[in-house]
């Protein structure tokens, strides 16, 4: 009964995580997800799901079913079959920047291992707006036999906050965080957010980030054809666009420098209540090929990885790789290199 309340609230609780990117001033981010319940975005995820296959959608297969379900997402990227219950030797460290995570959330309990507040250092950290737990449990809900599963249950989070409780935030709290990661030696970090201009003090933080070999993974940006946001954009920067079930670009997705293609609509994910909600944005493509990159590193010489190296050349090395596990699904100036799928 408890779990049935809390799937109704997130079905009832309506988040706005697509913001006018004209709010924000340059030194300034945006998310790149909505709630389906966003009134800003409903015309466009009910034409989605009207054109979808499929008969019911991940919310009312998790509502009906006592078990876990599998997410189309997961079950489109192949990597729920490539899974063993057996936990690695050494896991992979995924740093998520965001608003946080609700690291008591019953598919997220023993995920995060470390947490920084980069917006008020030594402060506590709480996920209020709900963007950073929706990404975790994309890229790690555990495989525990309910609720979902997420692309590698096997990782351990590193959670940085550096947007605020309306979804907000500025590059000086980025660039701290980012810096936090290289200390903590984080392997692979995930940005769900962007913004419309090139920014010289974040550029420098990226590159810093992938010449330690760190694998960066953002969001192009819910831009509606417009261009890849920033650090997108950036070279070596692994830049991801979203695609709905039946493989077709979302509309809301940017164009221009895009790597690759993931699910990124109608997406059933954790929310900051304690429930389940369904979400769309390319923050959730770029969450699933973050998951992506942690699967491969978890078993490195399985996918022709000798071993991690920390420098700028093992990020171009994982692009190709990538590559390699990608479906050619249509122009590469909105697709990238195609959609990734390990098996």
């Amino acid at each position: 009964m408890k779990k049935i309340i809390l799937l109704i609230l997130s079905l009832s609780l309506v988040i706005s995580f697509y913001v006018s990117k004209n709010f924000f001033k340059t030194d300034n981010f945006k998310t790149h997800a909505s709630s389906a319940n966003d009134g800003g975005e409903k015309s466009n995820y009910l034409r989605l799901i009207d054109n979808s296959r499929r008969k019911l959608n991940d919310m009312q297969l998790l509502m009906s079913s006592k078990r876990q379900i599998i997410p189309w997402g997961v079950n489109s990227v192949g990597t729920n079959k490539l899974l063993v219950k057996q936990e690695p030797v050494s896991k992979v460290k995924v740093a998520i920047l965001d608003s946080g995570i609700n690291r008591e959330h019953e598919d997220l309990k023993g995920k995060v291992v470390e947490e920084f507040n980069a917006i008020n250092p030594g402060q506590p950290l709480y996920d209020t707006y709900g963007h950073g737990t929706a990404i975790a449990g994309i890229i790690a809900a555990s495989d525990n036999e309910i609720g979902i599963r997420g692309v590698s249950p096997n990782v351990e989070i590193y959670s940085v906050k550096v947007l605020d409780d309306k979804g907000r935030g500025k590059v000086r709290d980025l660039v701290r965080g980012i810096q936090w990661c290289i200390d903590n030696r984080v392997q692979v970090m995930n940005i769900s957010f962007g913004m419309s201009s090139d920014n010289s003090e974040l550029r420098e933080a990226i590159e810093t980030a992938i010449n330690s070999g760190i694998i960066v993974v953002a969001a192009a940006g819910n831009n509606y054809g417009g261009k890849t946001d920033y650090p997108a954009n950036y070279k070596d920067v692994i830049s991801v666009t979203a695609v709905n079930s039946n493989y077709k670009m979302a509309s809301f997705s940017a164009r221009g420098k895009i790597d690759f293609s993931a699910p990124g609509v109608d997406i059933l994910t954790t929310s900051n209540n304690g429930g389940y909600g369904m979400y769309s944005g390319t923050s959730l493509a770029a969450a699933y090929v973050t998951g992506i990159v942690a699967i491969i590193l978890e078993e490195p010489e399985q996918f022709g990885i000798s071993k991690y190296k920390k420098n700028k050349k093992f990020s171009s090395e994982m692009i190709n790789i990538l590559r390699r596990y990608s479906v050619k699904i249509g122009n590469k100036t909105y697709y990238g290199n195609g959609f990734v799928k390990l098996s």
